[in-house]
């Protein structure tokens, strides 16, 4: 009795230690990623604010600022897309 109660509770709190390790490995909302990818996402996000600021410094925004908005936006949720489902 004794050897099933100790080997449940071997079994449990190993479970509960692997669960903890991988609820460690979560950045930010982006998911499982290594230091690497959560570095390169947050470069990313801060080149397209930058961009962003640029484009807002003299108050407006011409078409082709929206452009490069637009294709800076996009690259950046691609980079966040793959990096997450890889």
């Amino acid at each position: 009795m004794n050897r099933l109660v100790l080997s449940a509770f071997a079994l449990l709190s190993g479970l509960a230690l692997a669960n903890g390790a991988e609820a460690a490995a979560y950045h930010h909302g982006y998911g499982k990623l290594t230091p690497a990818e959560h570095a390169a996402v947050v470069r990313s996000q801060h080149q397209l604010d930058a961009l962003k600021a640029r484009t807002w410094a003299d108050g407006r925004v011409t078409p082709w600022e929206r452009a490069k908005i637009k294709v800076a936006e996009q690259r950046h949720k691609a980079l966040v897309y793959r990096l997450r489902h890889n």
